[in-house]
């Protein structure tokens, strides 16, 4: 009788613990979730008649806004082309973008003062929303749509010195003013626009992934970028072809001509030779190679650039991103020569390829990308101020400072030849990254300018395109135009 109390009493304890770890979870680490998610239907009805904070772009300009109609208040937006970063809010079909990862501050649920929220809620005074100043540049931000044009892809644009998002378009885009009229149209359409190509769609790099793997080599002290070697023939890695195609009437070059012109021979033998100093470029190459003897601490060393560099890990961001991936691993001597030059299984965002880019010209520092500059109530009372985050030393300055000659030989004498600017010393990386026999390649840009004090670096995909130096070079130069044009410090009204 006494054993089965004890057994009975036992079990209750045990359902009370459980019941109060459940209560724990959910009422104060998931609370958030459980109020401000968007199948609260007690949130929902509020929504309808709350009106949520302004968005608004560096210098001011109105993005965002609520408007009382006669169906309740209704949210509007200025700049459709905003719409990846702004996103849209709707009672009906929820939040997306900025106005979902910021819903809390555009709803008025954090004040400056607590105790003013609850009076409000007491007296059952309406909340005001707070409003975003962006980090968006609107002139930078129609430059990019309008190189962009009818192609899909996506470009972004950033400030090196802070980390601070001046543009960022995919195209297709929707008009977020009709997401309720559209809604059945919208998440059928084959084309995605209510996709955000520039933080979640995940490309083949091609050549511009060249910047990492050369990073790599002048980081570790293991190229002469003065040396001139003969570097005519193919490579064969395992029976695997590499072609030696890339710079046709050239065959004395340097490491810095090998990286204007972009030689695929070239950087699949930096990637297989990471652990050998100095790594054998051109025809004179050993036999047997380095490589053939193992691979084992040259594909140790390139993953670990690749992970500084951003790859394989969660990226932090004010929107929800995709994770950029080498592939399966481990690699082997082909999967790594292939990889080092920007094909193989690589996967990457536009938005990490924007951050590589400005880790660059940043003297190999990377800062941590940002779209809202700062939070303030309706009084002008600031809630929440961004300070530019370091990352991480992805590289040293000095082999910073030596990327930025190959960026700058590549724009003034290799395929980046569109992305030149009169007066200004650019720096950039084409890419044509194929993406299977029967479909265009990808065309890709890097860069930033001017190189020797950058404000600003850019990433452009145009997809199944064609050529890098083509296509979304040019468009890169726009927008680095734009950028430079309007290059005024934040202006907060």
């Amino acid at each position: 009788m006494h054993r089965s109390i004890r057994r009975l009493a036992a079990i209750l304890l045990l359902a009370l613990g459980g019941t109060a770890l459940a209560l724990t979870y959910w009422q104060i680490i998931r609370a958030d979730e459980l109020v401000y998610g968007s199948y609260n239907p007690r949130l929902a009805e509020q929504e309808k008649e709350l009106p949520r904070g302004q968005m608004l772009d560096r210098t001011g300009k109105l993005l965002a806004y609520s408007e009382q109609t006669a169906d309740g208040m209704r949210r509007r937006y200025t700049d459709p082309s905003m719409a990846p970063v702004t996103g849209y809010f709707s009672p009906d079909h929820g939040a997306t973008g900025l106005e979902s990862s910021f819903a809390r501050y555009l709803r008025g649920d954090v004040a400056t003062n607590p105790l003013d929220a609850v009076y409000r809620e007491l007296v059952h005074q309406p909340r005001q929303g707070a409003d975003l100043i962006l980090t968006l540049d609107a002139r930078v931000q129609a430059a990019a749509t309008q190189a962009m044009g009818s192609d899909k892809g996506a470009i972004v644009a950033l400030d090196p010195r802070t980390g601070a998002v001046l543009a960022m378009v995919s195209t297709p885009y929707q008009d977020p003013n009709r997401i309720d009229e559209r809604w059945s149209q919208l998440q059928s359409d084959p084309a995605k626009p209510l996709f955000n190509r520039a933080t979640q769609g995940l490309y083949t790099p091609g050549s511009v992934f060249k910047v990492v793997t050369a990073s790599a080599a002048l980081d570790l002290g293991l190229v002469n970028l003065d040396q001139r070697y003969e570097c005519t023939q193919d490579l064969v890695v395992d029976g695997f072809r590499i072609e030696n195609k890339n710079h046709e009437g050239l065959s004395s070059l340097t490491f810095v001509q090998d990286f204007a012109y972009s030689c695929n021979v070239t950087f699949a033998k930096v990637g297989l030779s990471l652990d050998t100093n100095p790594i054998p470029l051109g025809d004179a190459t050993p036999n047997p190679p380095p490589w053939s003897l193992g691979i084992d601490e040259t594909r140790r060393r390139f993953l670990e650039y690749t992970r500084l560099f951003g790859f394989d890990s969660d990226f932090p961001f004010d929107l929800p991103t995709s994770t950029s991936r080498v592939g399966s691993q481990p690699l082997s001597r082909v999967e790594l020569a292939n990889t080092a030059f920007g094909q193989g299984e690589l996967q990457v965002t536009p938005l990490l390829m924007a951050t590589a880019a400005a880790t660059l010209a940043n003297d190999g520092k990377m800062l941590q990308p940002y779209m809202v500059e700062e939070v303030r109530d309706r009084n002008g009372n600031v809630l929440n101020r961004h300070q530019p985050q370091l990352v991480r030393e992805v590289i040293r300055p000095s082999a910073a400072e030596a990327m930025d000659r190959l960026m700058t030989a590549s724009v003034e004498e290799g395929y980046a030849k569109p992305a030149a600017i009169s007066g200004v010393k650019v720096g950039g990386k084409t890419g044509s990254a194929e993406v299977g026999a029967d479909s265009k390649t990808h065309s890709w840009f890097i860069g930033y300018a001017p190189v020797d004090n950058p404000v600003v670096a850019v990433a452009v995909i145009m997809e199944n395109k064609g050529s890098g130096s083509e296509f979304a070079t040019p468009a890169g130069r726009k927008v680095m135009e734009a950028a430079l044009a309007s290059n005024l410090p934040l202006s907060h009204p």
